[in-house]
């Protein structure tokens, strides 16, 4: 959105920095505008706090509000919602995530793109150990109040060197252009030689294509398996999307079987009603008497005189005039 001009000129005014943390100097605000110099720093990661006396920045106070003071403007955690296709993951699809990966106390799990931290909360619960990575410094803010993180890395994760550490990764990756299976294949950069990967995944990679071939031979390469998550999973998110859950071991057990793509369900067609021979013929009857008279109607335009200059231009072909009469008739008490 764009920043109010007196929201902004209180930002730039009052706003003086300490490594993460932002203090709002000067008389006390009227309760409005603070509300709404508020929400600008809340989108970019800041979070006031009684203890610090300031705003807490998961980041550098002074980097967090740089693009905002360059810019005039900054998406709200609303906006973000809407347009960067950040849907939480619903809490049924998080519980199979953790089932799938069988967590243990103590297993060090990893979170990518981490978000506000549905799964993350919920991995912590199990009693593991969970480390996060999260690009929006706003999301990373809010992922710090649940307080359930270990570590947390504000960064595109896409950039973040990995290390073979994690006994799991489970994660719900932003899905645009192919974009899951490269976070997905990253990720597994990150998994100690017995770990595990489960993620969310957009249904494309389960039909085969040039863009999914070498995802999907990965996947089947490691003995990994892919189940459909079930029709709406997301629409309390916000969306309708089609998605599938995968899940890749770092190494292929020596007891995988053959990974099975599911597919989707055709549409139910309701079964033919039986109709009654009787019924059946007459209809027939019926279309081929129909057909017969409009095979004579052409028949009679066709053998009309042609006019001189159609003659010229075309070659007329005598055809035998229309019958007098046709009848169609069946025996039904004929047998063979």
């Amino acid at each position: 959105m764009q920043i109010p001009g007196d929201v902004l000129a209180a930002i730039r005014e009052r706003a003086e920095t300490d490594g993460p943390r932002l203090v709002l100097t000067g008389p006390r605000m009227e309760p409005k505008l603070y509300q709404r110099v508020n929400e600008v720093l809340e989108a970019v990661g800041g979070r006031w706090t009684s203890r610090a006396g300031a705003h807490v920045f998961p980041v550098d106070a002074a980097d967090a509000i740089a693009p905002v003071l360059a810019t005039g403007h900054v998406v709200t955690l609303r906006e973000k919602q809407q347009q960067a296709q950040y849907f939480p993951t619903p809490a049924a699809v998080v519980q199979r995530l953790v089932d799938l990966a069988s967590l243990q106390p103590d297993m060090l799990v990893l979170e990518p793109s981490a978000g506000s931290g549905a799964i993350a909360h919920t991995v912590a619960k199990q009693g593991a150990v969970v480390d996060c990575i999260e690009q929006d410094p706003g999301y990373a803010a809010t992922l710090t109040d649940t307080g359930c993180a270990r570590t947390l890395t504000v960064a595109d994760f896409l950039t973040v060197p990995p290390q073979p550490v994690y006994d799991r990764v489970v994660m719900n990756p932003p899905f645009t252009r192919g974009a899951d299976m490269e976070h997905v294949q990253h990720a597994l950069r990150f998994l100690k030689p017995d770990g595990l990967l489960v993620s969310v995944m957009s249904w494309t990679v389960a039909e085969y294509g040039r863009n999914t071939a070498a995802f999907r031979a990965l996947v089947e390469t490691r003995g990994g398996t892919v189940e459909a998550v079930g029709a709406g999973a997301f629409r309390e998110s916000g969306t309708d999307v089609p998605t599938v859950i995968v899940t890749i071991p770092a190494a292929r057990p020596a007891d995988a079987a053959p990974t099975v793509w599911p597919t989707r369900e055709p549409a139910v067609q309701e079964e033919p009603e039986f109709r009654e021979p009787m019924e059946i013929l007459n209809e027939i009857r019926s279309n081929l008497t129909e057909a017969l008279a409009i095979f004579d109607s052409m028949a009679a335009d066709l053998a009309l005189p042609v006019s001189v200059a159609e003659q010229q231009t075309a070659q007329v072909v005598e055809l035998l005039a229309p019958r007098e009469e046709q009848q169609l008739a069946f025996d039904l008490d004929a047998t063979a």
